[in-house]
């Protein structure tokens, strides 16, 4: 096992970000941005609203959610959840077969690690890692699928409602294909025959199966796994659901803070539209809009008078509420005392359009913080990798640039393109003096330079090309491309493509509890560098 900490690679993420989540100025957008933020202010603002019976909902929810076979770390952080001086850090996702591409598992660890940092910081403190499953979306086609080894199985089905409520029963075809595509030892069916008991179990859906399972990932570190659909949770909230549902105000106060991050330059994710709310029930979840004499859901399925919601939000059925986007960061700092929410960079993003709806609805903001990254680089991998003498982060430039510095490391400074470059400023001077005296030759003479410019650059690629596959021969270097395309692609990022469970079922999960480990969160290890 082998697990470096680096910064995030070079344009992997936009200079906005990384001045904003990971380095020291922020945008002014929010009021805890990024790892600059105080904290402090955050724990006593949220330890004062808080209240004992808050907490003490709270603290039933887990137990009943999570009433299978809990660590004694998950109990113990159960019971603290009573104590005010004990708050979250929260992350989340849309809950996905085999549990979802790789930047799932480093949202996980690094709500581990900053309750790691925390801790560390504030002793007297205590500091709760929660995963918050997005069991209320409804969009299917975004978590019905699983890719390994550039192969795709898709779950076709159809399914109009919250994604928590859909049965796993059907899934034995997904354990099938993934015993074929991974073939392995013992060891290696035995991890597949579990999981598929867990998704086959009479009863199972899929938000029950991925909490057990990231359960029992992530056990031993605390981590609580919390399904938002819960009635008790929304009866908490009915203050907020009040104020959505009044609409105007709220929907203004999103509205400026999504104008403030457009002048900021950004195009913020989460549109804001004319409802807050969803309707949510067995067949659909569908917008709920206000009326001229009270509300409708869009779909036309029903309609109610102000006296009618009145007696839904103060009813056991404000369950079928459901958060859009822009409410659901709201509605968790109305249930959960969470000091931190750590997303990816499309949540950063649209966190941002909430600070002035925060405080309208009066409610502490917390922290925002920018998920870590990382690479899976496999030992078969790393061998012809080392070929290249180069680190990891190298590995993340450009292949050109990659082929480049490898002729210049073995020859020096490359005179070959270096009299290319020339050619090419002499010729861009020529006719430049063509232009300033108008000559009638400028057109013709100009066409045959771009000619000349442009075949005399393909000399140049296929002249290091060459010398490349001179060194590694064309096959091994056409492996270690692809490597590099799969495996450090900064517009196509394995995080995004590669499912992580994939090395859990070959090497099990002691490298994934060595990345939970950390105790570091700063911007020299915001990026893990794993070779299993």
């Amino acid at each position: 096992m082998n697990i470096q900490n680096a910064p995030y690679p070079p344009k992997a993420l936009s200079d906005f970000l990384r001045q904003s989540a990971w380095g020291n100025k922020p945008s002014g957008l929010y009021p805890a941005e990024g790892l600059s933020a105080n904290v402090t202010p955050i724990l006593e603002a949220i330890a004062a609203k808080h209240s004992v019976a808050q907490r003490s909902v709270l603290q039933s929810v887990f137990s009943d959610q999570m009433c299978g076979a809990l660590s004694d770390v998950q109990q113990q952080n159960i019971h603290l959840l009573g104590d005010p001086n004990t708050f979250t850090v929260v992350t989340g996702q849309q809950i996905h077969i085999g549990l979802g591409p790789a930047y799932v598992l480093y949202k996980i660890v690094s709500a581990i690690n900053y309750c790691n940092h925390l801790k560390s910081q504030y002793p007297n403190q205590h500091f709760v890692p929660v995963f918050w499953m997005a069991t209320e979306d409804h969009d299917v086609n975004e978590i019905a699928y699983f890719n390994l080894n550039q192969e795709k199985y898709t779950w076709d089905k159809p399914w109009s409602t919250a994604v928590g409520d859909i049965p796993t029963s059907d899934l034995a075809g997904l354990f099938d294909w993934l015993e074929t595509q991974l073939g392995g030892g013992e060891a290696v069916k035995l991890r597949i025959q579990a999981v598929r008991n867990l998704y086959l179990k009479e009863g199972a859906t899929l938000a029950s199966t991925t909490m057990q399972w990231i359960s029992e990932l992530f056990g031993k570190f605390g981590l609580l796994v919390l399904d938002p659909r819960d009635v008790r949770l929304k009866q908490l909230a009915k203050p907020l659901f009040e104020k959505a549902l009044q609409g105007d105000a709220m929907l203004e106060a999103f509205q400026s803070s999504t104008t403030a991050l457009k002048d900021a330059g950004q195009i913020p994710p989460a549109h804001v539209g004319k409802s807050l709310l969803f309707w949510m029930d067995g067949q659909r979840r569908v917008r709920i809009e206000r009326t001229s004499d009270g509300y409708h859901t869009i779909d036309g399925s029903f309609q109610w008078s102000q006296d009618e919601i009145n007696q839904i939000l103060g009813s056991d059925a404000i369950c079928h509420l459901s958060p859009n986007v822009l409410l659901r960061p709201l509605y968790q700092q109305t249930i959960l005392p969470c000091v931190a929410y750590v997303g990816g960079p499309s949540e950063y993003l649209y966190w941002l359009q909430t600070p002035n709806a925060f405080s309208q609805s009066g409610l502490v903001a917390p922290q925002l913080l920018h998920r870590k990254g990382g690479v899976v680089v496999t030992p078969s991998q790393r061998k012809k990798l080392d070929k290249l003498q180069i680190s990891q982060i190298a590995c993340f430039e450009e292949i050109e640039t990659l082929k480049q510095n490898i002729v210049a490391k073995e020859l020096g400074e490359n005179e070959l393109l270096s009299a290319i470059a020339e050619t090419k400023r002499q010729l861009e001077n020529q006719l430049k003096t063509l232009y300033g005296w108008k000559s009638p030759l400028l057109g013709e003479s100009k066409k045959h330079v771009d000619a000349f410019v442009k075949w005399n650059h393909k000399l140049g690629e296929s002249a290091i090309d060459a010398f490349v596959e001179s060194k590694f021969s064309a096959d091994n270097w056409g492996s270690i491309v692809q490597i590099l395309e799969r495996n450090f692609s900064v517009s196509n990022p394995q995080e995004r493509q590669l499912f992580w469970v994939q090395y859990y079922f070959v090497y099990g999960q002691y490298w994934i509890e060595e990345l939970a480990k950390s105790r570091g969160y700063a911007e020299n290890d915001a990026f893990f560098l794993i070779e299993p």
